[in-house]
């Protein structure tokens, strides 16, 4: 029998987890977590949260897949033309190493992408066998989830571009 198991942090942090009850050899009941809900109160909230997150990881990666067919044919020209002996300025050397800088961001990135999506369809796999929800109301779900991941986003850059903003810091500065 699997339900969903809640604990409240001191903090107040709530974590939520699909836990399976089962009985082992000696007749006591044990419990098993099979997937953390990340907070979602049900099953159907849980699946619709990563399929939203998914959808946005997904989103992310096309993106970014244009961007990766150029910067390694730059890469494979500057390894060749380095490996045949040519020398470059210092000036020359900066840029490269600012765009190999850039290339490996890409690429990490895109493997980092790779990864949480591998994870969210691990948990999905887990957690799906046991949501009754009907595949409407976990769409319907997963698109308030996905304003909200909006919505977030837009503030983190609202927060980011305040900090960076010179007249936001000196404005801070003497209203602090």
């Amino acid at each position: 029998m699997t339900f969903v198991r809640v604990h409240k942090t001191k903090t107040g942090v709530v974590s939520t987890a699909l836990v399976e009850s089962y009985g082992d050899g000696t007749g006591k009941s044990r419990h098993r977590v099979l997937a953390s809900l990340h907070g979602c109160e049900d099953t159907a909230h849980a699946i619709a949260r990563l399929a939203a997150h998914r959808d946005c990881l997904r989103k992310e990666r096309a993106e970014l897949e244009p961007n990766v067919e150029p910067v390694e044919r730059f890469y494979q020209t500057i390894t060749l033309s380095t490996l045949h002996g040519h020398v470059y300025s210092v000036e020359d050397r900066n840029d490269i190493d600012r765009l190999l800088k850039a290339r490996k961001r890409l690429l990490n990135r895109i493997a980092a992408i790779d990864r949480k999506l591998a994870d969210i369809a691990k948990e999905a796999a887990i957690i799906k066998p046991h949501c009754q929800a009907s595949p409407d109301e976990i769409r319907a779900l997963a698109g308030e989830y996905q304003k909200q991941m909006r919505n977030q986003a837009a503030f983190e850059l609202g927060l980011r571009l305040m900090v960076s903003d010179q007249r936001a810091k000196a404005w801070r500065r003497q209203f602090s």
